[in-house]
């Protein structure tokens, strides 16, 4: 059993070195050791040249170390050393963003952070060292730990996709705090930032713009937050923009954030378009929607046809039945055998879960005990694997 630190701190700071520590439990401070970064950081004596005989996860490089100087050690880590994830301490200024996207960096923490941001920072650099680690071994006997990829499909407009995923992406960042991205992929007219109450700075647009490879600190740039600890990429603003993302630049997005995060959730537009099939490539689950209307039921049998000629079958597939009214012509059991699926949620017709949408406040957000949030909880534990209930409720409480 090896005692080598997870995580090396860099610094000559002995006082952020001990923040650092009040930061964690004992179990992680146990785990942790200190660099002197006074030393020459790429000499015969340096850094580099210590972690010969050393297997940390994560390399955190300041806040008293030269910027140019932690940059140049990020780079020799990444080339020599690529199964070490590195964290900057820094202030994460737009600029600077910019300017480690092609340094080996990872990910950048401000040397204020409060100690909840701390954790969060190490512990996620943690993650993403386990699964780099894993990739880079080539285990075949070990799965590589990928984020589970949710498509969530309807053929028709206006039929609640958003407000399913982004109800899902909020129930499951609930349990999995700052492990839940969430992506509009409806690039023309993607309602997510309204759906979450966001105003997002950055958009798929950016993406678009960038140039070179995208990689995780290019997305995690143009990454808007949530209050429920939950990371969203919005659509653009302009209908027009939505033209300017390709599908590469799509899919190389998704990849990247499936590797940065347990669990991606994409809002898709209407039909089967280039770009949703492209994320239906690359996904490993389906919730498929309609509402009891004929047409709708129709128009969900015709896509998942369509999915079925395009050998689009290996993802899981999860139905859900929207905008459920007793007084419907259809009855759920004329649903499930048309399409030849048993539904996992129906969302009861309720004046709550549009009054959600348009206050930008999810229904798991502020009525989780009603009919429509007892069932968009009930989808949520199908994918995860702490079930929302009994004593677990309180996650909700909290919101």
């Amino acid at each position: 059993m090896t005692n080598d630190p997870r995580v090396l701190l860099a610094t000559s700071n002995a006082g952020y070195a001990q923040s650092v520590r009040n930061a964690f439990d004992q179990q992680l401070n146990s785990e942790l050791t200190c660099w002197d970064a006074d030393k020459n950081l790429l000499g015969s004596t340096g850094l580099v040249s210590q972690l010969a005989n050393l297997t940390p996860d994560v390399v955190a490089i300041g806040p008293d170390v030269v910027i140019e100087d932690a940059l140049e050690l990020a780079r020799q880590l990444e080339r020599e050393r690529p199964e070490i994830t590195v964290l900057l301490i820094s202030d994460p200024t737009p600029e600077l963003w910019q300017v480690v996207v092609q340094s080996g960096v990872r990910d950048i923490l401000a040397p204020t952070a409060p100690h909840n941001e701390v954790r969060t920072a190490f512990e996620r650099a943690l993650t993403v060292a386990a699964r780099r680690r894993t990739n880079l071994v080539g285990d075949t006997a070990t799965p590589t730990r990928t984020g589970r990829v949710i498509t969530v499909l309807c053929p028709k407009g206006g039929s609640g996709k958003t407000t399913m995923a982004s109800n899902l992406a909020v129930g499951l960042a609930r349990l999995h705090p700052d492990e839940v991205a969430i992506l509009d992929l409806d690039l023309q007219f993607g309602d997510v930032a309204t759906a979450l109450g966001l105003t997002p700075e950055h958009s798929f647009l950016d993406i678009a713009a960038t140039t070179g490879t995208i990689d995780a600190l290019v997305v995690k740039s143009f990454l808007t937050s949530h209050r429920s600890n939950l990371w969203a990429l919005c659509a653009p603003d302009a209908p027009e923009d939505g033209e300017e993302v390709s599908v590469d630049r799509s899919q190389a997005t998704i990849r990247t954030l499936a590797d940065e995060f347990a669990y991606v959730v994409i809002d898709t537009g209407a039909g089967l378009s280039e770009q949703t099939l492209a994320a239906i490539e690359l996904s490993t689950d389906l919730v498929l929607m309609c509402s009891m209307d004929v047409p709708s039921v129709r128009s969900l049998r015709k896509e998942i046809d369509a999915l079925d000629r395009l050998g689009m079958t290996q993802q899981r597939r999860h139905l859900v039945i929207n905008r459920v009214d007793g007084k419907a012509v259809l009855d759920l059991d004329d649903i499930e055998a048309t399409l030849g699926m048993q539904a996992n949620a129906t969302i009861p017709t309720a004046r709550n879960v549009s009054d959600a949408m348009n206050q930008g406040s999810p229904v798991l957000e502020r009525d989780y005990r009603s009919p429509a949030g007892r069932q968009l909880t009930q989808l949520v534990e199908r994918f995860t694997e702490q079930p929302l209930h009994g004593p677990r409720r309180r996650w909700l409480a909290s919101a």
